[in-house]
C-alpha cells in the first residue's frame, strides 16, 4: 500500500468515495440538460434567423413575345473622393456615386390573400419591420393598380400571381419590387381557409365594425351580414369583414384601410402570450394552407422580433391614385410623388432616399397611352400606311386611294390627317402572356362585380 508523505507526516490513503445511484442520476441530468440546451443553443442560432438578403439572379432566356422582368434600381449615394494627380501631384477631389446598402435589421415582406378561387390577390399588402426603433408598418396595394405584363401591355397587380403558386408569388413580389423601388425579403400568401382558422384558433378578435355591411352573391358563394359596431369576430364573421367593399363610398380604398385596422388587431391577439399555447395548431394551419418562400426559423425570427414592437403605434398607409376606365377596364393608376413619400417615410431599407428615377410607377398619364386607337369619324380619312388588310395573308393594294375613297386626298388638296397625330398610344395592348390569349381582359371584368 502507498503513503502520501506530506511535510514528513505519513498519511493514509483516502478512500475513494463512491456516488450513490441518486447522485449520478442528478448529474446526469444536469450533464444531459447541459448538452440539450448546447444542441438548442446551437440549432436556434442556426435555424432561428432572418431571411438572407435576395440576390441577383441570371435571367433565363426569354421568349421572343416576353419581356424581362423589371429589375429594382437602388439609389445612389454621392462619395467625394480625394485622388493626388499624377502629374502635378496635387490631391484632387472627385465626386462618384456608389449603390447605397441595405441597412441592418430592416425588413419588408409582402403578405397577400387571395379570392375565393385562389386566382387573383385582391389583399396585397408590404409589412415593414425596423429591428432596431421596433417600428412597423403596412402599406396597402389597391387591387387594380396598374403594373407592366409580360408583353409590353398594362394588367391589374391583383392578376399576377394568376393562382401560380409559388412561381406567381415570386413574380408578384418582383414586380411589386420594382414598382416600389426596394427588393421584398420574403412573401407570404394566405388562403381564405387559413385566415378563418387563424382567427377561430385565437377565438376570435374584438372589432368595432364601422358600419352595416350587407352583401349577397350565391354566385361567389359569399354572404356578407354584419352589424355596426364593437363585436368579437369568428373567422367566419371577420372573413365578411375584410371581403366587403360594394357598400363604401370608395370601395376597396375603404376596404383596405379596414383590412389594415383588422390585421392589427389579429396580430396583437396572435403575439399574446395566451396564443403560445397553441403553437402546433398554428404550424399545422401554416403548413397546410400557407405558401411562403420563408423558412420555419425566419418566421421565428420575426416571430421573436415582432413581440417587442408596439402595434397601437403601428403606422398604416394605402398608396394614392385614381381611377381610370381604359379600353373598357376600371384601373387604378398610382401618383408616383405620392409612393416615393410613403416608401421614404416608412419602408425604405436602404440608406439613401429612394427617388423617381428608382421606381417604376405606370402613373395616370401613362396609363391612358395605352388606351387603344378607336375608329376614326367618317369624314376624317384614314392615313393609308396605317391600314391593314382584314386577311393577313393577302398583300395589301398598291393604291389604296382606289381600293378605299376615303383614303383620297380632300378637295383642296389637303393630305389626309394621320390619327397617330391626334390620338398619342400604343395602337395595341397585348395580352397578358402568363394568362393565355384572351383571358386577361375577361377575367378583370367578372371582378368587377366581385366586392
Amino acid at each position: 500500500m502507498k503513503h502520501n508523505t506530506h511535510h514528513g507526516h505519513f498519511e493514509a490513503p483516502r478512500e475513494k468515495r463512491r456516488l450513490t445511484g441518486k447522485q449520478k442520476g442528478i448529474i446526469g441530468i444536469v450533464l444531459a440538460l447541459a448538452v440539450l440546451a448546447g444542441v438548442a443553443t446551437g440549432i436556434y442560432q442556426t435555424l432561428v434567423k432572418p431571411p438572407e438578403k435576395p440576390q441577383p439572379v441570371q435571367e433565363e432566356t426569354q421568349d421572343a413575345n416576353t419581356q424581362p422582368e423589371p429589375e429594382v434600381k437602388k439609389p445612389t449615394i454621392k462619395h467625394v473622393v480625394t485622388k493626388v494627380d499624377e502629374q502635378t501631384g496635387e490631391e484632387v477631389e472627385e465626386e462618384t456615386e456608389l449603390p447605397a446598402s441595405h441597412q441592418t435589421g430592416v425588413y419588408n415582406i409582402l403578405i397577400c390573400g387571395t379570392d375565393d378561387d385562389g386566382y387573383r390577390t385582391d389583399t396585397i399588402i408590404v409589412a415593414h419591420l425596423n429591428e432596431t426603433t421596433h417600428d412597423v408598418a403596412l402599406m396597402s396595394v389597391p387591387r387594380d393598380t396598374v403594373v407592366l405584363n409580360g408583353s409590353g401591355g398594362i394588367m391589374k397587380i391583383n392578376s399576377v400571381y394568376a393562382g401560380g403558386g409559388a412561381d406567381g408569388m415570386a413574380r408578384l413580389s418582383k414586380r411589386l419590387g420594382a414598382m416600389l423601388g426596394f427588393e421584398l425579403d420574403g412573401y407570404v400568401l394566405v388562403n381564405l381557409k387559413a385566415f378563418r382558422e387563424t382567427v377561430d384558433l385565437v377565438d376570435g378578435v374584438e372589432f368595432d365594425v364601422p358600419q352595416d355591411m350587407y352583401y349577397n352573391d350565391p354566385s361567389q358563394n359569399l354572404h356578407i351580414d354584419l352589424k355596426a359596431g364593437k363585436q368579437t369576430l369568428d373567422g367566419e364573421k371577420a372573413m365578411e369583414l375584410v371581403r366587403f367593399r360594394k357598400g363604401y363610398a370608395s370601395q376597396d380604398i375603404q376596404r383596405t384601410k379596414v383590412q389594415q385596422e383588422f390585421l392589427r388587431a389579429l396580430a396583437k391577439k396572435v403575439l399574446s402570450v395566451s396564443s403560445l399555447t397553441k403553437l402546433k395548431e398554428f404550424a399545422d394551419v401554416f403548413s397546410t394552407y400557407v405558401t411562403t418562400d420563408l423558412t420555419v426559423g425566419n418566421m421565428l425570427y420575426f416571430a421573436q422580433s415582432l413581440m417587442k414592437c408596439d402595434f397601437d403605434a403601428m403606422k398604416t398607409y394605402t398608396l394614392e391614385g385614381e381611377g381610370a376606365m381604359i379600353n373598357g377596364v376600371s384601373y387604378y393608376p398610382l401618383y408616383a410623388g405620392k409612393l416615393v413619400q410613403v416608401v421614404n417615410e416608412s419602408f425604405n431599407p436602404y440608406d439613401a432616399p429612394v427617388t423617381l428615377d428608382t421606381v417604376n410607377v405606370i402613373t395616370p398619364d401613362l396609363a391612358r397611352s395605352y388606351q387603344k386607337q378607336t375608329a376614326p369619324e367618317p369624314e376624317t380619312p384614314e392615313n393609308p400606311e396605317q391600314q391593314v388588310p382584314e386577311n393577313p395573308d393577302e398583300e395589301a393594294p398598291e393604291d389604296p386611294d382606289a381600293e378605299n375613297p376615303d383614303n383620297a386626298e380632300a378637295p383642296d388638296g389637303t393630305p389626309p390627317e394621320n390619327p397617330e397625330d391626334t390620338q398619342p398610344g400604343e395602337p395595341e395592348i397585348p395580352e397578358d402572356n402568363w394568362l393565355g390569349e384572351g383571358n386577361l381582359w375577361q377575367n378583370e371584368q367578372q371582378t368587377a362585380q366581385m366586392p
